[in-house]
């Protein structure tokens, strides 16, 4: 006999939502750095494609801290 599953609540973890990165253009290049220490994240040509870059990021610096 298999022991039964665990019962899915649909209910996720509790996570801390991280601070929206912050943008800036220069030079024409969108640059994403982070909100609290101001780490680079990335670097696109566009605004939408930097937000989906650094959205996928952490930052190092912060989360060796854990911020």
């Amino acid at each position: 006999m298999h022991p039964a599953p665990y019962p899915t609540t649909g209910s996720q973890p509790a996570t801390i939502p991280r601070p929206a990165p912050a943008l800036h253009l220069l030079h024409g290049i969108w640059v994403a750095s982070c909100p609290s220490c101001g780490f680079q994240l990335a670097t696109a040509r566009t605004q939408q494609r930097c937000e989906r870059r650094s959205a996928r990021r952490v930052c190092p610096v912060c989360h060796q801290d854990g911020q």
